[in-house]
C-alpha cells in the first residue's frame, strides 16, 4: 500500500498557527466504491422498495426498472468481503484524505465530514464553515478519490481513518465523535447511504444529487436530513422534477422521516454563495438539538438525542409547476394545514425561518 502523510501548522488565511491540518494519501482498490458495491454484490437481485411513487403520473415501473431504482440493499461485511475475495478487489488508485482542527478545540464535540466530489473541496475550506467549526468546537474531514468519493464500502473505513487521523493529531476523541455528512451530486452516495447503518451521524446534507434515488434509505429515517436541489440542473428534471423531490416525499409518507428538502431557484448543478447559509443553518440547529450538551467524546461513543417528529415543523414543498421563488407556508407541526405526510420536516421554528426566507428570495439575510 502506498502511503504519504503530512503534517503541518499552516499559515494560511482563516488558519491560526497552531492549527493543525493533516493530509494523508493512500492507494485503494475499488472494490471500496459504493459502484463497484452495486456490480459485484447481486444487490441488484434484493426485493425491498420496488421504486414506485406516483403511478398515476409516471407509471409503473418495469421490474427491472424498479431494482435499479432501489439503493437500499442489505449488505454485511462479510458478504462484502467474499465478493472481493471471488471477484477481485480491482485496480488501485489515490484517496486523499485532509483533517482540520482549529487551534480553539481541546476536544472535538464532532466531525463535519465531506466527499470531495463537486463542491466538498470547496466547503472544506470555507471560511464561515470553520467560523463555526471554531465556534462549535468541531474538526473537519475530507476524502477525495475514486474508490470512496462517490461511496463507499465498508462503512469501517472511515471509522479507521478518523482513528488514525486522531491518533496523529493529539486528538483520540476523533473515533467517538459525532459526525455530520456533505455529498454533492453523487457524493450523494455518500452523504445519504451512510447514515442508514450507522449511529454517529447527527445530520447529513445531499447537495444536487446526481440520483436521487440513491436517498432513499428507510434506515436513515430517523437522522435528519437536507436534500437541496438546483431549479435549473439538469440532473433535477432527469426524469422529472416531481419524481427527484418526490423520493423525499415518499421517505417523509412511508417511513416518518425527519427530511426536507429546498430547491434553490435559477440555480444548476453546483451551489453558491447564496446556497451555503441555509446549509450552515441547518449544520448549527442539527447540532443544538441532536449533541448532548454535556457529551464528552474521551470518554466512548456519543448517545445522540432522537427528534420527535411532532415537535418540528413543516414547510409546503416547492412547486415545480409554477417554478422560481416562492412563497411557501411553514407553521409548527400540530397547526401545519397542508399534507403533513409529505410537508418537508423542518427542525424548529428558527430554521423554518431560514428554510422559508431561503425559498422565497433564494437567500438568507437575517443574521
Amino acid at each position: 500500500m502506498k502511503t504519504s502523510f503530512l503534517a503541518a501548522a499552516l499559515l494560511l488565511t482563516n488558519l491560526s498557527a497552531a492549527d493543525i491540518e493533516l493530509t494523508e494519501t493512500l492507494q485503494l482498490p475499488e472494490c471500496h466504491s459504493i459502484g463497484w458495491v452495486r456490480a459485484n454484490t447481486q444487490v441488484k437481485g434484493q426485493k425491498n422498495w420496488n421504486g414506485v411513487l406516483d403511478e398515476a403520473k409516471w407509471g409503473t415501473p418495469s421490474p427491472q426498472q424498479a431494482v435499479e431504482r432501489s439503493w437500499d440493499w442489505k449488505l454485511s461485511d462479510e458478504q462484502w468481503q467474499q465478493a472481493v475475495k471471488e471477484k477481485g478487489e480491482g485496480k488501485k488508485e489515490d484517496v486523499k484524505f485532509d483533517l482540520w482542527v482549529p487551534e480553539e478545540t481541546k476536544v472535538a464535540r464532532g466531525v463535519v465530514v465531506m466527499s470531495g466530489h463537486g463542491s466538498g473541496e470547496g466547503l472544506y475550506k470555507h471560511a464561515e464553515l470553520r467560523k463555526i467549526a471554531r465556534e462549535l468546537h468541531l474538526a473537519l474531514f475530507k476524502f477525495n478519490g475514486n474508490p470512496m468519493q462517490r461511496g463507499f464500502w465498508p462503512r469501517s473505513l472511515l471509522y479507521e481513518r478518523l482513528k488514525t487521523f486522531g491518533d496523529r493529531a493529539g486528538h483520540a476523541e476523533l473515533e467517538n465523535a459525532p459526525l455530520f455528512l456533505y455529498g454533492h451530486s453523487n457524493g450523494t452516495g455518500f452523504s445519504a447511504i451512510f447514515p442508514a447503518e450507522s449511529t454517529r451521524v447527527w445530520g447529513w446534507v445531499s447537495m444536487r444529487p446526481g440520483t436521487t434515488y440513491q436517498v432513499y434509505q428507510p434506515g436513515a429515517a430517523q437522522v435528519p436530513g437536507l436534500v437541496i436541489f438546483g431549479e435549473d440542473d439538469a440532473f433535477f428534471a432527469r426524469p422529472s422534477k416531481e419524481e427527484n423531490m418526490g423520493v423525499v416525499e415518499a421517505m417523509r409518507r412511508k417511513h416518518h422521516a425527519v427530511w426536507g428538502y429546498a430547491v434553490e431557484p435559477k440555480t444548476g448543478h453546483g451551489p453558491g454563495d447564496k446556497t451555503w447559509p441555509l446549509v450552515f443553518s441547518f449544520l448549527r440547529h442539527t447540532f443544538a438539538m441532536r449533541v448532548p450538551r454535556d457529551a464528552d467524546t474521551l470518554k466512548g461513543p456519543v448517545k445522540l438525542n432522537v427528534l420527535v417528529l411532532e415537535n418540528g415543523s413543516l414547510g409546503k414543498n416547492w412547486n415545480a409547476a409554477v417554478g422560481g421563488y416562492q412563497t411557501l407556508p411553514s407553521a409548527p407541526f400540530a397547526t401545519f394545514t397542508g399534507d403533513k405526510d409529505t410537508a418537508s420536516w423542518l427542525l424548529n421554528a428558527d430554521y423554518a425561518a431560514d428554510w422559508q426566507m431561503f425559498q422565497h428570495d433564494g437567500k438568507i439575510t437575517r443574521p
